[in-house]
């Protein structure tokens, strides 16, 4: 018999927030709860499937770069696919120990390594250069407008040349004691940087030459233990026209004027992992499990599904008429958008999808931790992307 305690439930959903497998040495034997019976609504498939070897420990997202998907393992091999058939297209092997990635822009591929480099790559896979940082890369590094900018962990930004890697400027912000490893993104839009910290703290800064426009609280870190305190900012902050939307583990949800950093709307809500949007909605996983639709003028609730807490699932990501998640037995739950009813699922393998989904072209892209695979997906019957979300 299996015992669960809250301190070992709320310590898994730490694992699972920070990316890595539940507990990953008795991932296996942790309870997840029993899937509901459905009777669906729609079907998806699999579209293609490719094993790109072990992402377990390492922060490696797929990345969509000019009609190719791009994949790098833990081990160092770096690979470009077909995204359309899963064709591998070619694969390079480096002699680099991989730990965070896959970043682009400006024609190139950026990883980091153990070490604490940042590597650009060409599209097709030749090193333009290395760059030593203070310390590991705690995110992938994002590159826009001639600057690669990259967050270690000792809280540094820094943005450097994407001609050679050299230093243009750096920010440096304070850590607390336990953070979150790659937890959060780097967002550029606009000349503008956004960065969510580690304590709750969104930080805008200026691409070309690192001042900061302004600094934003988006939530408190509250309790009596380090653990409880873990306060970080999340996913990827979402530009809107007026608006940048953002959340914190253990905090809130908020959506800020994007030109002065104030307030428009904040929620208590404590997600684990990158928000998603479409049209006027904002959808996002709590800590308990429940996905949620917030309203993105007010923050009021749209709509909530509480059918999979317990099943630990992933952030979730709006594709058509459906907000996706995976779960940590390796199901794909396909939800309404409109209201939240579970419309469909999908079983991949036995194995936790932990990463948020992510829309390429007309299929969805999933990324499988223990054993590195890769899975295109399609619903039967989806709306093509041309049409407006308003219409939809």
């Amino acid at each position: 018999m299996t015992f669960w305690s809250p301190r070992m439930a709320a310590t898994a959903r730490l694992f699972w927030v920070a990316g890595a497998l539940l507990l990953a040495s008795c991932a296996d034997t942790l309870p997840v709860a029993p899937l509901a019976p459905l009777k669906p609504a729609m079907e998806a498939e699999v579209v293609w499937k490719q094993g790109v070897g072990s992402v377990e420990q390492a922060i490696l997202r797929p990345v969509m770069v000019q009609g190719v998907l791009y994949v790098a393992n833990e081990a160092g091999e770096l690979r470009a696919f077909d995204p359309a058939t899963g064709k591998e297209i070619w694969r390079v092997k480096t002699l680099e120990s991989f730990s965070a990635g896959i970043g682009s822009g400006d024609q190139m591929l950026l990883l980091g390594n153990k070490k604490g480099e940042v590597l650009a790559y060409t599209l097709k896979g030749d090193l333009l250069w290395r760059s030593q940082l203070s310390s590991e890369l705690m995110v992938a590094p994002q590159a826009a407008d001639g600057v690669v900018v990259t967050r270690t962990a000792d809280g540094r930004i820094s943005g450097l040349a994407s001609s050679d890697g050299k230093r243009r400027w750096s920010v440096q912000r304070p850590m607390p004691a336990l953070v979150l490893r790659g937890i959060s993104q780097i967002a550029m839009e606009r000349g503008a940087v956004l960065v969510g910290l580690p304590g709750g703290k969104l930080v805008a800064l200026n691409l070309a030459d690192g001042s900061v426009g302004w600094e934003a609280t988006i939530s408190i870190p509250r309790g009596a233990t380090e653990l409880e305190r873990i306060n970080d900012v999340v996913g990827t902050p979402l530009f809107g026209f007026r608006d940048v939307c953002t959340a914190s583990y253990q905090g809130k949800v908020a959506c800020l004027d994007v030109a002065k950093g104030e307030t428009i709307w904040s929620t208590e809500l404590s997600v684990t992992g990158a928000l998603s949007a479409e049209g006027n909605k904002l959808f996002a996983t709590t800590e308990k499990g429940d996905v949620v639709a917030l309203n993105r003028t007010s923050g009021s609730v749209a709509w909530k599904q509480e059918t999979l807490e317990g099943r630990y699932p992933s952030a979730p990501q709006a594709f058509n008429d459906y907000v996706v998640v995976g779960d940590a037995q390796g199901v794909v739950h396909f939800l309404s958008r409109a209201d939240g009813v579970e419309m469909g699922r999908l079983k991949t393998e036995e194995v936790a999808i932990i990463q948020q989904p992510q829309v390429l072209d007309d299929n969805l892209i999933l990324l499988t931790n223990r054993d590195g695979k890769l899975y295109a997906l399609a619903p039967h019957g989806a709306q093509s992307h041309w049409l407006p979300s308003w219409f939809k």
